[in-house]
């Protein structure tokens, strides 16, 4: 039997074993969350994690929302999950305060409350959860119903951000390139952007490319705007995608590469970015950079136009058959 084997074999022998002397309730069900999805047993988990929520175990009741909330092990039941993101919540259990914010945010079974939202998602922050740095910088940069005063929430982003964390980085990056709680710096924006970049935070690759591109804050350098983009394309970011597959039209940064354009436009579009799409439709049109296919030009050129992209309407407009079956939005 291979090593491989042999190791699946003992991580699911050590998820479905009973009990270990000296094992609590909480040991047994977060066994369950260490090996592969195909080998977790999530109604063995939820009877565990269940007792040890109730004996008052943070982990577990954050455990038990989670479950309850995706429907693992259990049906799906958004209103019982928050009620157990909320007890581990207030225990600080950094997940738990993340799950209750992004709750109050989007108005999922408790009503959409902004500050509410703020609140909690400062606090999983404050704890070390680097996924509240990009809802509280969306929240900031989109307005969201909360006041503008940001001092208290970028004095926190430095302290994370001195220790490392990417995502508070490019929120302190962020605020100094909009002038927001700081003074509007755009060189100290691109020193915090850099070190998220550095650590392989994929937006802020692409804020930085972004920025280069523009020559914000930097000497404009399309070449080093190119480096960037790729990065966090290559992590699945759309805009980054489509962002270097223009690059590599246009030849800017790169050697022009219409083929190696309409892969990364691809990448994008299958993921219904519709600047993406209708790029990427115009090139089948015309046979650049792929075969000529009339039909799929047409076809994402409409999908384009259905996920938002103005200009697809008025080119399938003036095209024969173009506007056939056109949902309007």
């Amino acid at each position: 039997m291979g090593i491989a084997i042999l190791a699946a074999a003992a991580a699911a022998a050590l998820a479905f074993a009973p009990a270990f002397a000296g094992d609590t309730a909480e040991d047994i069900c977060y066994r369950h969350f260490e090996v592969n999805e195909a080998e977790q047993n999530y109604p063995e988990a939820l009877k565990h994690c269940r007792e040890a929520a109730k004996e008052g175990r943070a982990r577990a009741q954050y455990l038990l929302g989670y479950m309850i909330e995706n429907g693992k092990g259990t049906q799906a039941d958004s209103a019982g999950a928050f009620q157990w993101y909320r007890k581990a919540a207030d225990q600080g259990y950094p997940s738990a305060e993340y799950a209750v914010g992004t709750f109050y945010l989007n108005g999922d079974v408790v009503r959409h409350d902004a500050l509410e939202a703020v609140k909690w998602l400062k606090r999983a922050a404050e704890h070390g959860q680097p996924d509240a740095w990009v809802s509280l910088g969306a929240i900031f940069a989109y307005g969201s119903g909360v006041r503008q005063d940001l001092a208290d929430t970028v004095k926190l982003a430095r302290a994370s951000a001195d220790l490392g964390v990417p995502a508070a980085q490019r929120f302190l990056g962020l605020a100094y390139l909009n002038g927001r709680a700081v003074k509007r710096d755009t060189a100290e924006a691109v020193r915090w952007l850099r070190k998220a970049a550095e650590q392989g935070y994929a937006d802020a690759q692409t804020d930085l490319g972004l920025l280069y591109y523009s020559g914000t804050g930097v000497k404009q350098d399309y070449a080093e705007a190119a480096k960037w983009l790729r990065k966090a394309a290559a992590q699945g970011d759309t805009g980054a995608q489509t962002l270097t597959g223009k690059l590599y039209i246009a030849g800017n940064g790169v050697k022009q590469d219409f083929a190696e354009a309409a892969k990364w436009l691809r990448m994008a579009a299958v993921q219904d970015c519709p600047d993406a799409e209708y790029t990427l439709g115009r090139m089948y049109l015309n046979g650049v950079g792929v075969e000529e296919n009339r039909d799929e030009g047409l076809k994402l050129i409409r999908e384009a136009w259905e996920h938002g992209k103005r200009e697809a309407k008025a080119l399938l407009s003036e095209l024969p058959g173009g506007t056939a079956h056109l949902e309007e939005k």
